[in-house]
Order: C-alpha cells, then structure tokens, then sequence
C-alpha cells in the first residue's frame, strides 16, 4: 500500500521490494523512510565491524522544526544535524521516531559511524608530544584517517631506500659504485645507462637526514595515497613520478656547472604531494613558525613548500633539486586532478570528507 511521501507530499512511498517492509522509498523523489529502528539496522547491516549502533546518540545539534510530516502521524518532523561535526540534516519524528532520508543524504547516513570516527581522528588538537617531535625533528605531524588495507609498498619502497643507503655507508668503493651507476648521471655512457639511471636514482640518497627526511614524508602520506589507488597504481604512479621529476631536472640544469649527479626519492616524494593536495584536503599538517605549532590544511602547507622551492631555484640555490621537487609536484597535481572523480568515486568516505558538510578544525 502506497504511503504519503514526507517530501513530495503525494502517494509516492512504498516498501521496498525484497527488503525490510520498515523501509520505504519514494518512488518520485527517490527519498527513503525508516521505521523506528530500521534505520539503525540498516547501519549495522553494511558494517561487519558494528554489532549495533543507534544513530540518535550521535545525532547533532536540533535545529529546529521541519516542513517535512511524518507519514506515519502526519505531525511535523524535527531537523537534526548528523553529527556535532557533519552538518548533513536529517527530520526525525517526535512520536513515532521514523526518520526520513532525502536521496542524497541516504549514503552519508549509511556511513555515519566511519564519519564520526575520521572526523574525531582529525579534528585531534596538537600535543605536547607532537610539539616536542616537530621541535627536535623539524618534521610535521599528520592528522588523516586510518587506511583500511596495509601499505606494502610503501614499506617497500622504505626498505629498498635503505638497504640502499646503508650498502654503501661502510664501504667507500661500493659507495662510489651506487652513486656512479644507480644515480642519475647526466653523462652516462650510453642512452639505456641514463633510462636504466631514470628509476635507480630515485633509491639513492646522499646523507643519512637526506635519506630520513624523504622516508618520513613518504611513510606518512604514502598509506593514505596507497590506500586509495591500490599498491599496483601507487607503485606505477611513484615511479613514473620519479621519471619526470627527473626529465625537469635535467632539462632546467645549468650544464656550465659541470655534470649532474641526480639522487633521491624527493621527486617522486613531490608528486605524492600533489595527489594529496588533491585528494585529502580534509587532512592537516603541523607546521611550526620558531616554537608555534598549527595545523594547516594541505594546500596552506604545500603553498609554503613550493614557495620554498621556488625561492632555491630562482636565487640558484645549489645542492637541492629544485626543479624535480617542483616538476614533480605539478604532475602530482595534474594527475591528482583527472584521476579525482575515479579516486573519490573508489573511496566514499573521503569523498564525503571533502564535502562542505564535514567541519575540519585546525
């Protein structure tokens, strides 16, 4: 039997076919209602990990009376915000406790114990003990959500970076072999030394806070990144990253100098930043001005950082590539920007973390 729609007000609502008969949708706007109680199952039901969850507890502030009727007691419904930090609304019936769903809040309700977790971890507020880390280290802290599969990759990545490094700190002949055939050397002799040299450089570091400072950046954003592309198309992105980092620095390379000699993963370190710019603007970094620590939004924090990187390369600036940071970034930025809609489309709930509803503090 049809029921009048709390939205369109027409005898639009029916059961759903094959469902829970507590739940109804609209067949005009495509809205949904839930009988007291149905809509905390329907919760539980698309989370393993949750045994019961009551979606009243978490609602946020009231906000006021609906012009929404219930279709059960043809009352008006109450507006509640989703969550104290999620300001999707949702109209709730004072008397019999249904809930109606307009069609696009029906997701982000759905996922409303992963939203109200994430936004907890990231509206975190900075500690003693990160002010004490990035005093003494000068590194940000990170505030994101929890990836969901394990970051082989970029673990490996890690481990190759520093078996590489520490093959050669006790050893000055094997040293001189890394630097001379795995780093990148404008004149190698042959063409396929330099394409072979395009990816073996990106392993090669050339101090220990060299090494430390690229493996800490690449291990705090890199399970994000993996955890959103899939640790094959992080991988193919890292490397190929590396690639045209490389490509901008010798194109841009004063040759009167002398040869270059290219080591590092900052390039390809760069072009993950980008990606999360693009994709995590609901994340924060610490940065800290002499001993004030604040948490900055991506793009405040990697605006900072190129024009760092764009001061070292206009005043020449030697011993940094600047160029490949700065090449890198931008194609991290190019490729984050078309794959977006597929990322964001693979991933919900940082897709609702980049909408307006989710209050980030910083």
């Amino acid at each position: 039997m049809k029921s009048y729609c709390p939205a369109c007000g027409t005898r639009t609502l029916r059961p759903l076919q094959g469902g829970d008969q507590r739940i109804a949708e609209c067949r005009h706007c495509h809205g949904v209602w839930f009988e007291d109680g149905s809509l905390n199952c329907a919760i539980t039901g698309h989370h393993d990990h949750i045994e019961h969850y009551d979606h009243e507890q978490h609602l946020g502030p009231k906000l006021g009376v609906s012009n929404r009727q219930c279709t059960r007691c043809r009352v008006p419904m109450t507006h509640y915000q989703l969550l104290a930090d999620y300001s999707v609304e949702i109209d709730c019936c004072p008397t019999c406790d249904g809930v109606w769903l307009d069609q696009h809040e029906v997701d982000q309700v759905i996922h409303s114990p992963l939203l109200k977790d994430a936004l907890a971890e990231l509206n975190k507020k900075v500690t003693w003990k990160s002010w004490v880390f990035q005093f003494f280290t000068a590194m940000p802290v990170e505030y994101n959500i929890q990836p969901h599969r394990t970051p082989w990759m970029t673990w490996l990545l890690i481990a190759l970076c520093t078996l590489v490094f520490f093959s050669g700190v006790y050893d000055a002949g094997s040293n001189e072999w890394i630097f001379l055939n795995l780093g990148l050397n404008s004149d190698s002799p042959s063409a396929a030394h330099v394409a072979m040299q395009l990816f073996t450089y990106q392993f090669v570091h050339g101090g220990l806070m060299h090494l430390v400072g690229n493996m800490y950046f690449l291990w705090i954003i890199g399970d994000n990144l993996e955890d959103a592309l899939g640790h094959w198309t992080f991988l193919g992105l890292y490397l190929l990253s590396g690639v045209v980092a490389a490509l901008a620095e010798l194109m841009l390379f004063d040759a009167s100098q002398g040869p270059l000699l290219l080591v590092g993963a900052s390039g390809s370190i760069a072009a993950l930043f980008g990606l999360y710019l693009m994709w995590f603007r609901h994340a924060s970094l610490t940065f800290m001005i002499v001993i004030y620590q604040k948490k900055l939004a991506p793009h405040w924090y990697f605006l900072i950082w190129s024009l760092i990187n764009l001061f070292g390369m206009f005043t020449a600036q030697g011993g940094v590539a600047w160029a490949a940071h700065l090449g890198g970034f931008v194609l991290g930025l190019l490729i984050g920007y078309l794959m977006r809609d597929y990322v964001l489309a693979k991933n919900p709930l940082i897709a609702m973390l980049n909408q307006p509803e989710a209050a980030i503090s910083r």
